[in-house]
């Protein structure tokens, strides 16, 4: 069987592969080590021993070796040519890679190679023809190569390359062994490294011996032990694991350790160890003997769980255990604990042994049901201890003497002994019920209270609220008799008394000592505090023992409890008394309730007297509000009838301007009905020229809530148009909104016609102005030229009385000059159209006295003129007002030392601006105020203070044209004031 191939090994031995000498000097695997080269064995080279015929027959000898290597290696061995063929082989190889021999001899090696390692260096045998180099699997190499078998699964192998130079070429020989399992191993290898390394339980890894001191070494230790001991793996190789015990550490369990371990026995305790730092730790141990292949015992592995937290705990519930084993003892509640099968009590407390006066092995003879009344026992067995957490509810229990009590009860499952039981704790609630009766009692006994006082209430009389607090009162405090007395305005002689009797006391109403009562009552010492005796008081009583005799007393009387009635002011006003109570004597509660009702009455009485002067005044109120409802309407047809005959349109609307409401002045003009005009339809017979600005005016007006007025044309039914000034003003309702808008229409077309005619005549009197200025300057031109020609004449002439008249007629002309130009200024005022804008009154006062300080700088005059003074008007007009008036001030002001002249603004009653011009100057007497703004009118002479007495006249008729009003104040010798208002300009048409 030729497996090795045709041109697998030249038998002639010229260039065998192998020869006996390697195989003698270096062993059969020599010939497979990475890089050897092999040559012929001759006579030059032959082995020492060797005869001629031994080396003759060496080729058949090698090559017959080599067959058998090849079939029995256990290793895959394959030859491949210089071309990367497959010219070698062997079982194991077909074995490994599941191909016969004959299918992959002459294939390409790359057919073994899975696809991608073929281009990669590691898979081409070229790569170790320098080196030999092996490349295999195993733990930390970094490249594992892989082989393909006939299946297509690929698989780790190892291999090891040698190279042989042959006449053919190189050729290559690789030995493959199948890592497969090695790699599995290896992997496992690992992740169980990795396990270790990351447990949080510590494992620590120690020879087999020695077991006596110094101890077994330690060879292997994980994070967890770094992280739990706070030792570096380096300091505790090679050292004993007794270096982590300390003082503390139990010798009894070191002790059973060891025993366990002389017997190579696992073991398992629980030890106390130490950290580098000296804390205290527990662990849980389990120590495991570890024995190789031959069953001998090599080292100890030991894995220990940190359960420090665990004994602190299970410290802390022996700890806990203990506290309430004696809060048990000690509770001052009665304790049991028994068994939630047959109720067998188990442990009971001192509490329970004094209340209930059995023993403590008297209670551990008895049931729970020994001691229960034959109710349900708190912890029924079917339901177990983790159904049932908590149960609560009330129980009687028994106690030795028989006696039965009320007690709530409070079950709990809990583990006792290491067995289920069941915790009780019982509260006697005795106390508690009866309080709860009695609470009960007295909320019944309130709620009744509470109903009485609302039918108190209902009653209006002082009579029916009387006899209803009676009847009441001994209704729901229980008694026989029940009386009540009410002075009426304090006044006892007229006092209202009730009185209510049960059906056993009503035959002796007219023997009833409670008669006497409230006279006992009100002779008493302190009559605003109830009084409260038992029937035996009563008898000893020193007011009580005048009524009646004692047999009397005793068959009519059962007790007294007599309450004050109380106004609010405090005044006493009465008293309610009560007698014969059904049950037992008047308590404290009797009196509280007694009194909370007797004080609800006495509410209800005033209440009643109120309710009283209610009535009267609001009849008083209901015929105020009738006569004035009926004036209301008698004004209202008046104001109706005086809209309806007024000459004037006279309209409403609603706040959006549709109107609603037009008079008869309307009709008249217009003709037609309301529905005619009503909403908008009334702009139709409006002027269209006037249209526009009539919805200006409206939209501004609506917007600010503000009337507005203006002028307007109406085309009336008889083709007439008729002009009218029109006011509008809105009705705002609480609110500040506008609840209507009402308007009036005065018809001013005969004015606008006395207005034109006016117009006229005043063009003609301005003509005629211009004419007598001019015809009256002429000749007093003419005289005023012949004067002067006349003083040059007389230049020299030393006549006194010449030059006078010369004088005073040139000073003559010049005055009359001046007086007409003021007069003609004078006219021209009225007749002057106002041009409105804004004007700053600060700064036009400032210019005139920077002028006339300029005529006059000898003058110390202390001027002030307070900033930011507006004005809406006519800027040249206005500036004649403030000329006219700052120069009168200059001009008053001549003779003081120091003159002062100030400017300012100050606000009326109605918040609006007044001007003013104050000086310090001659003053006048306001005896002669009226004269004051007359033409020609002076209170001063002229050669004292010059003028022509037209300037305050001008400056009235001015203010007067703006609309404003002018008047002086002043005292002789200190100066006037004057002031001036500039209305703000009213929206217009």
């Amino acid at each position: 069987m030729n497996w090795i191939g045709e041109q697998g090994v030249r038998r002639d031995g010229a260039d065998g592969f192998f020869h006996q000498a390697d195989h003698a000097n270096h062993g059969p695997d020599h010939a497979l080590q990475p890089g050897s080269r092999q040559r012929p064995i001759d006579g030059a080279n032959a082995p020492a021993g060797m005869t001629q015929a031994s080396i003759a027959m060496a080729p058949a000898i090698t090559a017959s070796l080599l067959a058998g290597v090849l079939e029995s290696a256990m290793d895959a061995i394959i030859t491949v040519n210089a071309q990367h063929e497959i010219i070698l082989f062997n079982p194991s190889a077909e074995k490994m890679f599941g191909w016969p021999r004959q299918e992959v001899l002459q294939q390409p090696l790359e057919k073994l190679i899975p696809g991608n390692f073929r281009h990669n260096p590691v898979g081409s045998p070229d790569q170790f023809a320098g080196t030999g180099a092996a490349y295999g699997y195993g733990v930390g190499l970094g490249t594992v190569m892989y082989g393909l078998r006939a299946n297509g699964d690929e698989f780790p192998i190892e291999v090891s390359i040698s190279q042989v130079d042959t006449p053919e070429g190189m050729l290559r020989t690789a030995i493959v062994r199948d890592v497969t399992e090695l790699h599995a191993s290896q992997t496992q290898l690992r992740l169980l490294e990795t396990s270790i390394s990351h447990l949080n339980d510590v494992v620590v890894i120690t020879d087999a011996e020695p077991l006596g001191e110094p101890g077994p070494r330690i060879v292997f230790v994980n994070a967890a032990f770094e992280r739990h001991t706070g030792y570096r793996r380096e300091e505790v190789i090679g050292k004993t694991p007794r270096l982590l015990q300390g003082p503390l550490t139990q010798r009894s369990e070191l002790d059973r350790i060891g025993v366990a371990l002389g017997k190579w026995q696992p073991v398992r305790a629980e030890l106390i160890n130490y950290t580098k730092s000296g804390e205290v730790f527990w662990v849980e141990i389990d120590i495991v003997p570890v024995a190789d292949a031959k069953g001998h015992f090599t080292h100890w592995v030991s894995v220990q769980r940190n359960v420090t937290e665990r004994k602190r705990a299970e410290e802390a519930l022996v700890d806990s255990e203990r506290r309430y084993a004696a809060l048990f003892a000690s509770a001052p509640l009665p304790m049991w604990v028994f068994d939630p099968c047959g109720s067998q009590l188990l442990k009971v407390n001192q509490a329970a042994i004094d209340d209930y006066g059995y023993s403590e092995a008297e209670f551990m003879a008895m049931t729970l049901s020994d001691i229960q009344g034959g109710t349900e026992l708190m912890c029924l067995p079917q339901q177990g201890a983790e159904a049932v957490q908590k149960r609560q509810a009330s129980s009687r229990h028994r106690r030795k003497d028989g006696s039965q009590f009320c007690v709530d009860v409070v079950a709990r499952p809990i583990q006792f002994g290491g067995q289920p039981a069941c915790f009780l704790v019982a509260l006697d609630t005795t106390a508690r019920v009866r309080a709860e009766a009695k609470v009960r009692d007295q909320l019944f006994t309130l709620q009744r209270a509470a109903d009485a006082a609302q039918a108190i209430t209902v009653h209006l009389t002082i009579d029916g609220i009387v006899q209803e607090l009676a009847d009441q009162a001994r209704g729901v405090i229980g008694t026989h008799q029940a009386a009540v007395s009410l002075a009426v305005d304090g006044n006892w002689t007229q006092a209202v008394h009730a009185l209510s009797l049960s059906g056993d006391y009503s035959a002796y109403r007219s023997e009833l000592p409670l008669a006497q009562g409230s006279s006992i009552y009100n002779r008493g010492t302190n009559r605003t505090r109830s009084v409260r005796l038992t029937q035996a008081e009563v008898q000893a009583h020193p007011g009580w023992c005048q009524v009646g005799s004692p047999a009397d007393r005793n068959r009519m009387m059962g007790g007294w409890l007599a309450v004050p009635l109380t106004g609010r002011d405090g005044r006493h006003i009465g008293v309610l008394q009560l007698s014969g109570k059904y049950e037992g004597d008047f308590t404290q509660q009797d009196e509280y309730v007694a009194t909370e009702m007797a004080q609800l009455s006495c509410i209800a009485v005033e209440n009643a007297g109120l309710m009283h002067e209610v009535s009267q005044l609001n009849i008083g109120l209901e015929k105020k509000v009738a006569e004035r409802t009926a004036a209301l309407a008698r004004q209202e047809a008046l104001f109706r009838a005086l809209a309806e005959q007024a000459p004037q349109i006279i309209w409403t609307t609603d706040p959006n301007g549709h109107v609603n409401y037009m008079n008869h002045a309307w009709f008249d003009l217009m003709g037609g009905t309301l529905h005619d005009w009503t909403g908008g339809k009334w702009l139709s017979v409006l002027h269209p020229e006037d249209i526009a600005t009539l919805k200006q005016n409206w939209t501004l007006a609506h917007a600010g809530h503000l009337p507005f007025s203006g002028i307007r044309r109406w085309l009336c039914q008889d083709g007439s148009v008729h002009t009218m000034a029109y006011r509008v003003s809105p009705v705002l309702d609480e609110h500040g909104a506008v609840a209507f808008w009402v308007g009036i229409d005065a018809d001013v077309t005969e004015f606008k016609q006395i207005e034109e005619t006016l117009r006229r005549s005043n063009d003609e009197l301005e003509a005629f102005s211009y004419s007598v200025s001019h015809d009256l300057r002429t000749p007093l031109s003419t005289i005023k030229g012949f004067g002067s020609l006349l003083a040059k004449q007389l230049t020299g002439d030393n006549n006194e009385k010449v030059q006078h008249y010369l004088t005073r007629i040139q000073q003559g002309v010049t005055q009359m000059g001046s007086l007409i130009e003021d007069l003609l200024s004078l006219a021209r005022v009225t007749r002057t159209p106002l041009s409105y804008q804004q004007v700053d009154l600060s700064a036009m006062a400032q210019r005139i006295l920077d002028e006339w300080q300029a005529r006059q700088p000898e003058r110390v005059v202390i001027t002030q003129v307070e900033t930011a003074l507006l004005a809406q008007a006519d800027k040249p007009l206005l500036r004649v007002v403030m000329e006219n008036l700052l120069g009168n001030a200059w001009k008053f002001s001549v003779l003081q030392a120091e003159a002062r002249i100030s400017v300012g603004q100050q606000l009326d009653a109605a918040g609006q601006p007044v001007f003013f011009v104050r000086d310090n100057g001659a003053g006048f007497d306001m005896a002669h105020a009226e004269k004051l703004f007359l033409p020609f009118e002076r209170l001063h002479s002229s050669p004292e203070f010059p003028g022509s007495g037209i300037g305050l006249a001008t400056v009235s008729r001015i203010i007067e044209h703006h609309g404003g009003r002018l008047w002086a104040e002043a005292t002789p010798g200190l100066g006037a004031t004057f002031y001036f208002t500039l209305p703000l300009q009213a929206l217009t048409a």
